[in-house]
């Protein structure tokens, strides 16, 4: 039911035909998910957006919110996403990817794929926040799509460890054309 009411106000919200960064800022910061706005909460949903533009297709941000809340939300979306359920959205529409819980394989194989999604904590493993993001290996570095809720523009890094540290990552998608 919540899905329904934030869809009705998310379609109301108009947000620019580009990658989405910076979830706090613009009028991504005022769309719904579950009981909060997604500059507190919309990362994974934005991830997975970001992820399907990358691969050429259209999705609308309102719609990847609708669909995967009911599978997704973690307390009423206070805490966000499931992260480990993220993959579903590519699996319904026959979209390749390969999920890992290796940082290694995760970093390692990223630059064989188009994109990838990448789950970790922000500073301590379970009582800590986490983030989600999309990434792809772009002329020698990371590039981090939604990498901060105020950075409007893609990141650029160097080296993975500058993303996440091994001890703090949860989970990577792995995402073809």
């Amino acid at each position: 039911m919540i899905e329904k009411l934030n869809f009705k106000h998310n379609s109301e919200i108009e947000l620019p035909d580009d990658f989405i960064n910076g979830q706090g800022v613009g009028p991504v910061s005022e769309m719904k998910y579950g009981i909060c706005t997604m500059a507190w909460n919309g990362c994974e949903m934005i991830a997975i957006y970001n992820a399907m533009r990358k691969l050429g297709k259209k999705v609308e941000l309102r719609d990847v919110a609708r669909e995967m809340y009911p599978i997704s939300q973690v307390a009423l979306g206070f805490f966000g996403s499931n992260v480990y359920v993220l993959g579903r959205y590519f699996k319904k529409r026959g979209i390749p990817y390969t999920s890992t819980l290796s940082y290694n394989n995760f970093f390692n194989q990223l630059k064989e794929h188009k994109c990838g999604i990448c789950s970790f904590w922000n500073r301590r493993v379970l009582f800590g926040s986490l983030h989600t993001v999309m990434v792809e290996f772009k002329d020698g570095e990371y590039v981090v799509y939604n990498r901060s809720n105020g950075k409007t523009e893609p990141v650029g890094l160097p080296f993975r460890g500058m993303l996440t540290k091994k001890k703090l990552f949860i989970i990577g998608y792995l995402i073809d054309e």
